[in-house]
């Protein structure tokens, strides 16, 4: 595992004032996060989702989180499904149990190079789905409020635009966890 991470380059790129990171292969890999904290990227106030109410029709599943080791954020893959007659977007999530910041992120791929940043809003159009799965999009959690471990099920609250929230049972999983095919 630590030759994984000293073998995996990371490079911090400032634009904007926004950092994102940039790393060889699919992102999903344990970074050797250094310099400034992820945390300090661009991020959205975090949301306080205890009281929105449950989207009827639009369901998370097979939800798991990629235990990394801090300081480096973890990330969480899941397949969101629109089982509904509308479009809908996700452009948010919580943990507030488990973690204190949760961020949107997408993987894209540029020039060889692979680069990280956060989205805004990521839509699901009517009776479609989404898979949130490494090199693409996922959640990253961040500031973990406890021991979170190997084997634990974490509740992921993903918000969407309508003011509803989606709840995702996750279960955590080591670093080095390879994502199994979903069926689309």
């Amino acid at each position: 595992m630590l030759r994984t991470l000293l073998n995996t380059s990371v490079v911090i790129l400032m634009s904007s004032g926004v950092a994102v990171a940039a790393h060889h292969g699919a992102h999903g890999q344990p970074p050797a996060h250094g310099g400034q904290p992820h945390a300090m990227a661009h991020a959205a106030p975090q949301t306080d989702t205890a009281r929105l109410p449950v989207a009827q029709g639009v369901v998370a599943d097979a939800c798991w989180i990629r235990l990394l080791p801090a300081p480096a954020p973890s990330a969480g893959y899941f397949v969101l499904k629109n089982n509904t007659n509308a479009p809908v977007s996700l452009v948010g999530a919580a943990a507030p149990k488990d973690y204190g910041l949760l961020m949107v992120h997408q993987t894209r791929h540029e020039n060889g190079m692979s680069r990280m940043g956060m989205v805004d809003e990521v839509a699901v159009p009517v009776g479609g789905q989404l898979e949130f799965k490494p090199g693409g999009y996922h959640i990253m959690l961040e500031q973990p409020r406890r021991d979170v471990a190997v084997g634990d099920t974490i509740q992921v609250d993903l918000v969407l635009k309508s003011g509803e929230k989606v709840v995702a049972s996750c279960e955590v999983k080591p670093a080095g966890t390879m994502p199994r095919m979903m069926s689309h």
